[in-house]
């Protein structure tokens, strides 16, 4: 597994911009290459929309300097504690996000 931890900002299927979180922290299981984000956020409708995640597509464009963004074929969200648990396939680099 690796860890990255910074804030990023949330777009659905739709390109439409769904908030920021200050915290996303991303593990990739090596064996089967489920991705799992855990998100801090204090926006009340990011949260709602990535709890109501059922095998949705789902893009995140890190806010740090490197400024990274993936894009999930499907991910599914819940509530973790304090955190809002998201996990799903990412895209393969060689797909890009729908015009």
């Amino acid at each position: 597994m690796n860890n990255e931890r910074s804030g990023a900002r949330f777009f659905d299927a739709r390109k439409h911009d769904r908030g920021w979180a200050s915290s996303v922290m991303r593990r990739v299981r090596a064996i089967d290459g489920l991705t799992t984000l855990d998100v801090t956020t204090n926006e009340s409708a990011l949260a709602d929309f990535l709890q109501s995640l059922d095998r949705s597509r789902l893009r995140v464009q890190h806010t740090d300097n490197e400024g990274e963004s993936y894009t999930f074929a499907w991910a599914s969200g819940y509530q973790n504690g304090s955190q809002i648990r998201v996990q799903g396939v990412l895209e393969s680099p060689q797909r890009p996000w729908p015009i």
